[in-house]
């Protein structure tokens, strides 16, 4: 391909003269041969769709496959184990309120990451005691670390 502005000979792959620089103007190219045009026949259009509305069916009627007088159960059976380790956590946070902040709060923050560690656990009441578990176990060794540390009690003096 030639520019057309200044005639350097350039790839036809350019979009712009590498001599000058110019913008490279395409050559026309003749245009493809349209394919014959084939005669579309009419679509006959389905007939309108009713809407359908629900309408529980009559008592005493199961629907297909429900077996006789057996209900789908509605959540998953409780872990009790796991539930008692969020019970203990929380009562393990609570007593380091007032005895080893530091070893029963790390306890308390231990049994509740570890009644928590199952997806299969991570709702409902375990999770909620779980949390307080851990929570409450943080904030223990955390106002034992400053508060007490900043503030310590008074001594009374005989």
């Amino acid at each position: 391909m030639f520019c057309g502005e200044c005639g350097t000979q350039n790839p036809d792959t350019n979009q712009f003269c590498k001599n000058c620089g110019k913008p490279l103007r395409k050559p026309r190219q003749a245009p493809a041969p349209q394919p014959a045009a084939i005669p579309v026949q009419p679509v006959a259009m389905p007939p309108p769709v009713q809407p359908v509305y629900y309408q529980p069916p009559p008592a005493g009627l199961q629907p297909p496959g429900a077996a006789a007088g057996a209900a789908a159960p509605a959540k998953p059976p409780l872990n009790k184990g796991m539930l008692v380790l969020a019970i203990v956590g929380v009562l393990l946070g609570i007593v380091s309120w007032f005895r080893y902040p530091y070893i029963l709060g790390i306890l308390a923050i231990v049994t509740g990451v570890i009644s928590i560690a199952k997806p299969e656990n991570r709702k409902g009441v375990i999770l909620i005691l779980a949390i307080l578990a851990i929570l409450i176990g943080l904030a223990s060794m955390v106002f034992d670390m400053f508060y007490l540390t900043i503030m310590p009690p008074v001594q009374p003096v005989f």
